[in-house]
């Protein structure tokens, strides 16, 4: 990056070339000339006035033709005749309905933005009718996304509890006073480092962390007695290690902020400092500066960082290199320490170090059996639903580190890149400790799961943490219920290769073997087939350039056009049955996916419960596509720019205020506040909008018909004169239908409309034999 003077590059794409032009090119197209549900719903609704319009105008013509102009030939002229057509025509159509309908979406619409939803098109609010699965994101969604940093954790035994502020005493417990109990339960709390972690984070403050390890005299005797057993100096050195990474492997950082809130006066914004960064890189900085006092900004110029490779949902860690400060000014350049820092995901951190740090400051091999205790000790925390974050460091020369860098930009002008980490090593890295972070779910969506759950709508976790912690914070938001995971069980499968390298999946329930299934063909998601493209929004970005299929002759399209005005078109995947639901839970990671054929996708989106973990976006996507071959209408959630296919190509996308801005272009809508409690109030809006409009329906069809079209006909037959004329008749209908029917409009929900399952597209039409009875039976 080029901060000053002048630099050189090859441009190698631009536009839509380019991975985030790609991306943009996912929030175009066709959008605006999708045909959405609601659409449909009136084409048929006008499909059936325009059929009985001509129908009735048939009868008026044979009626004048074969009995009247023969038998009675000056009774109706054809000029009255032709008037008397007129009329009919006024008769049927519910000239109000458009009206009534735009009124409808806008309430509706309105509505929604008063729980925090802004809808994008007014057509897309009746697909919260259908929606039968709901993919969701954890972090912001279903917690608070305000992590605090609770342990600090290092070997085996090694541990710092973080201290919190005491909530206020509330009757019955707060949730703050919860977690606290949850986290006394996890790890031992006896071993604290209290005033000399703090003397040692004031250490740090100066910049200087190469400065000789020392430990500061304690003159309170409590805090003497908290102090582990084992060398006071080993564990602050410790203790000093993962708060350098903490501070210097963070791109967490104060900027001044203008920000305007909705239905605020842009002219009058105030500018804040506030700290921008995602979550996890918030938390540690908030545990270095209000927790530890160490002046980060003062550790950050005095240790300027070189590189980094940002973290990723592929890689899931990242990786920065700091040049430290030396403690003597005569050491040469070549010879100053540079410090690699990686943090990142534990399962795959650990997995890239060869050596890890003891209680007693020393650097052992990493073998299996630690490896093993570690992930143990990850388990313990995610159990509870801590999410866990690994930290490694490598230090090396400034000579060493130059000449990586400049193998690294030999290689990559070769492209003969294994692994592409930013010139980084892969492995060979010091394991220095962990950090438990805890993330509250949000206090209203438990209940607003439940409320899905009645509503008949399955909720799935989609998310990047780690099984266990996933699992752990979908039993706590309802996800995973007592009444189905604990009480029948969570399914799980392994995956298992035989000396051959054939895969076989073991499927297990409560640790029973069910049974063995050896993959066959896993249906892939062709991006350079055409009717797929339009299906997943081009789910690989990086996709080749294919030919697309011929097309099929004119008279062919045409049709297919007229018919998908009112009727909704065939998927263009492979179809697959929709099987019943059974009643247990399932897990499943992201490295798995890769695996199921049609036979294990059909097993795990029959789970009642389900969790997904440890998935990238375009995995997320995968699950998006599989849930809509077996006919469910899916509402997904994303924030982040490789989200963007999986909200195009659900028939909901919800993305997130704080997302990016491809992903609010790609979705169909946002959520302000980034809760899933409103995406549960907008469901039941889009319930309440089907109901009032089969009522504006029920209301215009026999006030718009019944009232005008037997004048007519009475005029044809008997002479009687009509109290309207065509004109006044139009008028009639314009005015007295469309504020008539706002009493329909703004009607309140039924008491069981979060009680019904979600409306088939395919069966529950606006325009029925039910409705049509009741409308000419009985209102009529």
């Amino acid at each position: 990056m080029v901060e000053q003077g002048t630099g050189e590059a090859v441009v190698i794409a631009t536009g839509d070339n380019t991975v985030l032009g790609k991306m943009s090119r996912l929030t175009r197209g066709e959008s605006s000339d999708d045909v959405t549900g609601l659409h449909r719903e009136v084409n048929r609704f006008l499909l059936f006035v325009v059929l009985a319009t001509i129908t009735g105008i048939i009868i008026l013509w044979i009626t004048w033709g074969a009995w009247l102009n023969k038998d009675h030939h000056s009774f109706v002229t054809f000029k009255a005749n032709v008037v008397n057509s007129i009329g009919m025509i006024v008769g049927f159509l519910p000239l109000g309905l458009p009206s009534a309908v735009t009124l409808v979406l806008t309430i509706v619409a309105k509505r929604m933005y008063r729980q925090r939803v802004l809808v994008k098109s007014l057509q897309i609010v009746e697909t919260f009718n259908s929606v039968s699965v709901i993919a969701t994101d954890k972090p912001g969604t279903l917690t608070q996304n305000k992590m605090t940093v609770t342990h600090l954790l290092w070997d085996t035994e090694g541990v710092y509890k973080v201290p919190l502020p005491k909530p206020a005493p509330v009757q019955g417990g707060t949730l703050l006073q919860t977690v606290g109990r949850l986290s006394m339960g996890v790890v031992n709390t006896d071993q604290r480092l209290s005033v000399g972690a703090i003397s040692v984070a004031r250490r740090l403050s100066s910049g200087n962390v190469n400065q000789p390890k020392r430990m500061p005299s304690l003159s309170d005797d409590d805090e003497r007695h908290n102090i582990p057993s084992i060398a006071s100096e080993v564990q602050a050195e410790a203790f000093k290690d993962l708060l350098v990474g903490a501070a210097l492997c963070n791109n967490a950082e104060k900027q001044i902020v203008q920000d305007a809130q909705i239905g605020q006066d842009v002219s009058k914004m105030k500018s804040e400092l506030r700290l921008v960064g995602d979550a996890a890189d918030t938390a540690l900085y908030n545990l270095c500066v209000d927790r530890c006092q160490v002046d980060i900004d003062a550790m950050r110029k005095n240790n300027p960082r070189l590189k980094v490779l940002p973290f990723n949902s592929s890689n899931k860690f990242m990786i920065s290199a700091n040049e430290l400060v030396s403690v003597e000014a005569s050491v040469p350049q070549g010879e100053r320490t540079v410090l690699l820092i990686m943090k990142g995901a534990p399962d795959i951190v650990i997995q890239r170090c060869s050596s890890y740090k003891t209680n007693q400051d020393q650097n052992l091999p990493m073998n299996n059996e630690m490896k093993q205790k570690l992930f143990n000790r990850q388990e313990l925390l995610g159990k509870n639903g801590y999410r866990v974050i690994a930290m490694c460091q490598l230090k090396v020369t400034r000579e060493q580190y130059d000449r990586m860098i400049e193998r690294y930009t030999e290689e990559k002008r070769s492209q003969s890149i294994a692994e592409d980490l930013n010139g980084f090593p892969s492995n060979g890295y010091c394991f220095v400790g962990l950090f438990s972070l805890l993330d509250p779910p949000r206090t209203e969506v438990p209940d607003s799961v439940l409320k899905a759950r009645r509503a008949q709508i399955r909720v799935a976790m989609v998310t990047g943490d780690h099984p266990t912690t996933a699992k752990a914070i979908a039993k706590q938001v309802n996800i995973l219920t007592t009444e189905i995971s604990e009480m029948n069980g969570v399914d799980t499968f392994k995956i298992e290769h035989s000396p051959t390298g054939q895969p076989t999946l073991k499927l297990y329930r409560n640790d029973t073997l069910l049974e063995q299934h050896v993959p066959g063909t896993v249906t892939r998601i062709d991006p350079d087939n055409k009717n797929a493209r339009k299906m997943v929004q081009q789910a690989a970005i990086d996709a080749g350039e294919a030919e697309p299929d011929p097309q099929p002759p004119w008279y062919k399209r045409a049709w297919a056009s007229c018919r998908n005005q009112v009727s909704e078109p065939k998927s263009d995947l492979p179809p697959s049955s929709k099987m019943e639901y059974i009643p247990y839970g399932i897990v499943v990671t992201g490295a798995d996916i890769g695996y199921m054929d049609d036979f294990m996708w059909d097993w795990v989106l029959s789970h009642q419960e389900l969790v997904f973990a440890r998935t990238t976006p375009a995995q997320k996507l995968r699950i998006v596509v599989e849930f809509q071959r077996r006919g469910e209408i899916v509402a997904v959630t994303g924030d982040g720019t490789n989200d963007a296919p999986a909200l195009k190509c659900a028939h909901l996308g919800v993305a997130m205020q704080s997302g990016t801005e491809v992903s609010k272009e790609a979705g169909d809508m946002i959520l302000l506040d980034n809760n899933f409690s409103s995406i549960i109030q907008a469901i039941e809006t889009g319930r309440l909008l089907s109901d009032n409009l089969k009522k504006v329906a029920i209301y215009l069809l026999p006030g718009g018909s019944w009232s005008q079209i037997w004048p007519v006909f009475f005029n044809l037959w008997f002479a009687m004169p009509l109290a309207l004329s065509a004109f006044w008749a139009t008028i009639f209908c314009m005015l007295n239908d469309v504020f008539m029917s706002l009493a329909m409009v703004t009607e309140k929900p039924e008491l069981d409309i979060m009680s019904r399952p979600p409306s088939i597209r395919e069966k529950d039409h606006l325009l029925n034999a039910k409705l049509l009875f009741h409308a000419y039976a009985l209102v009529g």
